[in-house]
């Protein structure tokens, strides 16, 4: 991670409603697997120096607001707060934050436990976590401005980018056969493309996946999206949701559009605009001092302070509970927060519906019973799904137990951070269902 002290004076210091072009719509060619819309338009941390301090928006804290009045139980949020701590107590985590947003008040936001699991250092504030999958939201975003902005379509073949593609094959019934259909911007998106992720289940891709290094660290961008076009896809494209490393190939699609490093477009495009001046890649300057340690030995997490070539749109970025928040409140309101407009409207719209219909779901970490999938985001289409909440809610979580979800019915946000990979499924649903109860209906 490099820290940028000489921001674009004129990126922001101009107050202006839009940071983007006008978009228009047009409908694509009707496709038989899926039809959508396309459209079209005409990690680093970051230290700024006080004399550059408002050419980055701030992040401006959630006011708190009285629980009750924002429609929650008081009670029931402490029987919350007894039920996480219960959970420290008996060492399954070390600490956590937990925030709870809704009519953009914070109706709860409680610090628990500590920093590290070695040591007394109580959980900050402003703890740094490694926030993993939770980055894939985040590429989403920036995908979708350069849609907006004219330089990508949502159909346009992954090849034109990275031709390694345009050889790339399918393994099927123990063979390469070509592919039935072509990589695209939307396939990527929404998971349909046909990759995979090579650090579970078996099979013939998957151990190429782990013979050529694919989830690796010490490989380019550049390299590894060659690499990973080199070995053949699980599913022709389109025909399958599989959760796969497509947000990793589409942080270099990023990079070659907008000629810019990876960390440097997000800095510049979506966490200076959000005043998430706290996010960014691993590095040597990342502030070690709040960086939160992993529950158990047996769950290592990456080095928060070595830089590595590989910057992973799939799962690279850390990140704190005031900046997570902005990033979520902005998609709850459409696209804008503090009168920066990072999307449109209809973009946001586009994002977060169900892409997929009844297309099969993959054998591993599907977005969940009752769930489709948009563009970056797990989207409810059922009222009777697993987990409580609306339908039209989103979610997504990362590797570390870190967890979001937004209810666009209920204007409510909730974002939950920690370090402890082995307590995934276990918090999802306790939260999910703690929030839910204490929500007065």
């Amino acid at each position: 991670m490099s820290f940028d002290a000489t921001p674009e004076l004129g990126s922001c210091c101009t107050r202006r409603k839009r940071i983007l072009g006008t978009p228009s719509w047009i409908l694509t060619r009707v496709r038989k697997r899926q039809d959508f819309r396309v459209m079209i338009s005409s990690e680093n941390f970051v230290v700024l120096p006080i004399l550059f301090a408002t050419c980055v928006a701030l992040a401006k804290p959630l006011e708190r607001g009285d629980p009750k009045q924002l429609g929650f139980d008081p009670a029931k949020l402490t029987t919350m707060s007894k039920e996480i701590q219960g959970l420290i107590s008996d060492n399954d985590l070390p600490g956590a934050i937990v925030a709870i947003a809704r009519h953009d008040k914070l109706a709860y936001h409680e610090v628990f436990g500590k920093l590290k699991p070695s040591g007394d250092e109580a959980m900050p504030p402003n703890a740094v976590f490694q926030i993993f999958s939770m980055t894939k939201p985040i590429i989403a975003v920036a995908v979708m401005q350069l849609v907006e902005r004219g330089k990508l379509s949502l159909d346009d073949p992954i090849e034109k980018y990275i031709p390694a593609f345009g050889k790339t094959t399918v393994w099927e019934n123990g063979v390469e056969v070509p592919p039935k259909g072509v990589i695209t911007i939307a396939e990527l998106l929404r998971h349909t493309s046909g990759l995979t992720y090579g650090f579970f289940g078996t099979g013939h891709v998957r151990a190429q996946y782990k013979a050529k290094g694919i989830d690796a660290r010490t490989q380019t961008l550049s390299q590894f999206v060659d690499n990973i076009a080199s070995i053949p896809l699980e599913h022709h494209p389109g025909t399958v949701w599989e959760y796969s490393m497509a947000s990793d190939v589409l942080g270099r699609v990023i990079e070659i559009v907008s000629d810019k490093p990876l960390q440097d477009y997000l800095k510049q495009n979506i966490f200076d605009p959000l005043g998430m001046s706290d996010t960014g890649f691993t590095g040597p300057l990342v502030p070690m001092g709040r960086v939160a340690g992993a529950a158990t030995a047996g769950w290592q997490l990456r080095p928060a302070d070595v830089e590595v070539p590989f910057k992973s749109g799939g799962g690279g970025l850390l990140s704190t509970m005031n900046d997570y928040l902005s990033f979520c409140r902005m998609i709850l309101h459409g696209g804008s927060l503090n009168d920066n407009e990072v999307l449109s409207k209809a973009t946001i719209a586009l994002m977060t519906r169900d892409q997929l219909g009844g297309l099969p779901r993959g054998q591993y970490n599907g977005p969940g019973y009752g769930y489709g999938f948009g563009f970056g985001f797990a989207v409810r289409t059922d009222d009777q799904a697993t987990y409580p909440g609306s339908v039209g809610d989103l979610w997504w979580g990362g590797y570390s137990g870190t967890y979001f979800w937004i209810d666009p019915t209920e204007e409510l946000i909730a974002v939950i951070l920690v370090q402890a990979p082995n307590m995934r499924r276990t918090l999802r649903p306790l939260m999910r269902r703690l929030v839910y109860d204490a929500l007065l209906r």
